[in-house]
């Protein structure tokens, strides 16, 4: 072999081995990656996730599957990591999964059982600062599950909408396992972990309890305090087997309507407590519910029986007893007298004054309530009806004595209306203004003197007179009736407004300016008697005058027994 053959030969080879060094190095470096040997077995079907921290390295297509279908708390508020998205998955099914998972590196390698039944088997381990966990299903016996496509985007679209409804629920949810930890809540209750002191730790699992740190009134609600202000829940929970699922509605709103009316009714009790009218509160069973301290002391009755809710015809008959009622003779007449009363209350119309034998006068009204009810009010108008009486026994008395005069008097108020007219006022001018209701007062009144009398310019001087509200002397003057009767008229402004007419016949009148004249001579001729007295002086009658004690003034008093209906 030549020379030239042999260095062809060399050239060639060696031109192989670096193209296959180049290949090599070249499948050396585009070769993946192995991660460290955990001591694992491969297994298609198992879940395996592998940390370093708390951050996610690598995981298998199953545990890939798994976070993607657990849903974040809430991604709005704050970030959750893909570690504590699987420890919430955990703590679930494996009791006092953090503490442990915390001490693995010390711990070693190990295994546990789901306790909640499910088959479910987690093995952990850590190496080389990397912390593998794997979930192995005991159940599954290495088979797929068969699921058409329609039943399984069916199921994803109800899994969505579930997730939505409870994400953006107001209520607050959270479930508990057997030792009371919380393994679950939704984004209402984990929205309320903030602004707590722990809010930095709030996440980590199992969740801290809002209400553990307010003592709750009753189970069916439940209260914790942030920043100063409490907030009010209505609880109720629900046993599922080892779980306990809690639901907390927001209740501030009633809470603070159940203080806003508590402070009311006791504004409302400290002011009929105050008050000086009796009441009594019936609720629609005819029940006794309220009563106030003025009742107990106008009618007498014991509080203790108050106290004891009686019902109405109860309290009545109690009254009647104490003798606190104006009873009728006929018994039974009084009981259904009962039954009438209560149905007067009923419709608001129920309204006497009880008359009692010891000179009491009680106001009672009656005045229905809603759902039914009725209140009693009672009130001591014995001074009132006293006073009434007096008054119109004296109004009485003035209109006999007006009436027997032989003056026609009549009075007109202020606004020109007739206020008062004696009897001769109406014999005379046959008419009374007081009883007709169509009577339109002094204008009407002038027209009807001008019509029944001759025509004289008296009446238009009247008119001026009772226009014009001045302090001035009465005005008189004499007119003549159509029959030829002469009358004398005198108009005179009282106090307060009001104007006062008198008529009297000129012939009544002269009679008795002669009678009087006669009774002056008569007294001046007639010589002055001459008393005597116990010491023998005689002593005139002009000179001296004996003192007679004034006899004292009978008392005015009106006493009436009975039931009446008050005007």
């Amino acid at each position: 072999m030549t020379q030239a053959a042999i260095l062809g030969i060399i050239i060639t080879l060696t031109a192989t081995l670096v193209v296959l060094g180049s290949l090599a190095i070249f499948a050396g470096l585009s070769r993946p990656r192995r991660m460290p040997d955990m001591g694992f077995g491969p297994a298609d079907q198992d879940v395996v996730f592998i940390f370093r921290g708390h951050d996610l390295i690598d995981c298998s297509d199953p545990a890939r599957a798994l976070l993607k279908s657990l849903a974040a708390p809430d991604k709005a508020t704050v970030e959750h990591s893909d570690y504590v998205i699987l420890l919430q998955y955990l703590a679930r099914r494996f009791p006092d999964v953090q503490t442990r998972l915390a001490g693995l590196a010390q711990s070693g390698p190990w295994e546990m059982p789901s306790h909640t039944g499910d088959g479910l088997v987690l093995s952990a381990r850590f190496h080389k600062g990397l912390m593998q966990l794997r979930l192995t299903d005991t159940l599954d016996e290495g088979a797929l599950l068969a699921i058409d496509r329609l039943s399984h985007d069916a199921q994803q679209k109800e899994l969505k909408t579930l997730r939505a409804v409870v994400r953006n629920l107001p209520t607050l949810v959270w479930q508990c396992d057997a030792h009371g930890n919380i393994i679950w809540a939704n984004t209402a209750y984990i929205q309320a972990l903030q602004g707590f002191e722990q809010a930095d730790h709030a996440l980590a699992w199992p969740l801290p309890d809002l209400f553990a740190q307010t003592e709750t009134l009753s189970e069916n609600r439940l209260a914790f305090e942030k920043q100063g202000q409490t907030h009010w829940f209505s609880h109720n929970q629900l046993q599922e087997g080892a779980y306990v699922t809690h639901f907390a509605t927001p209740i501030d709103a009633a809470v603070q309507s159940e203080a806003a009316r508590r402070e009311t009714l006791q504004i409302l009790t400290r002011t009929f407590a105050c008050l000086p009218i009796g009441l009594a509160l019936f609720d629609a069973e005819r029940r006794l519910q309220v009563f106030n301290p003025a009742l107990v002391d106008l009618t007498g009755l014991e509080p203790l029986f108050l106290a004891a809710r009686p019902s109405f015809e109860q309290v009545l008959y109690a009254l009647r007893e104490i003798r606190m009622l104006p009873e009728p003779k006929n018994f039974n007449s009084w009981r259904n007298d009962i039954l009438d009363m209560e149905k007067a209350a009923e419709n608001g119309d129920y309204a006497e004054e009880w008359c009692l034998d010891d000179g009491r006068t009680y106001l009672v009204n009656g005045r229905p309530q809603p759902n039914g009810a009725i209140a009693l009010f009672i009130q001591d108008v014995t001074t009132e009806a006293s006073l009434a009486r007096s008054f119109r026994a004296e109004i009485e008395t003035a209109h006999k004595v007006l009436d027997h005069l032989q003056q026609g008097i009549i009075v007109f108020g202020l606004g020109g209306q007739a206020l008062l007219a004696n009897a001769q006022y109406v014999q005379l001018w046959k008419t009374d203004p007081c009883t007709d209701l169509a009577d339109k007062g002094l204008p009407q009144a002038l027209r009807h003197w001008s019509d029944n009398s001759t025509p004289t310019a008296f009446w238009a001087q009247l008119a001026e007179f009772l226009s014009t509200q001045i302090d001035r002397a009465p005005m008189t003057g004499t007119i003549t009736l159509q029959s030829g009767t002469s009358v004398n008229v005198t108009g005179n402004w009282l106090s307060g407004g009001n104007i006062m007419l008198s008529f009297q016949y000129a012939e009544r009148a002269a009679g008795r300016d002669r009678r009087e004249q006669d009774l002056q001579i008569d007294l001046l001729n007639r010589p002055e008697p001459i008393l005597r007295f116990p010491e023998g002086e005689p002593r005139h009658l002009s000179s001296e005058r004996p003192h007679i004690p004034d006899a004292p003034r009978k008392s005015r008093s009106a006493r009436h027994v009975g039931t009446r209906v008050r005007a």
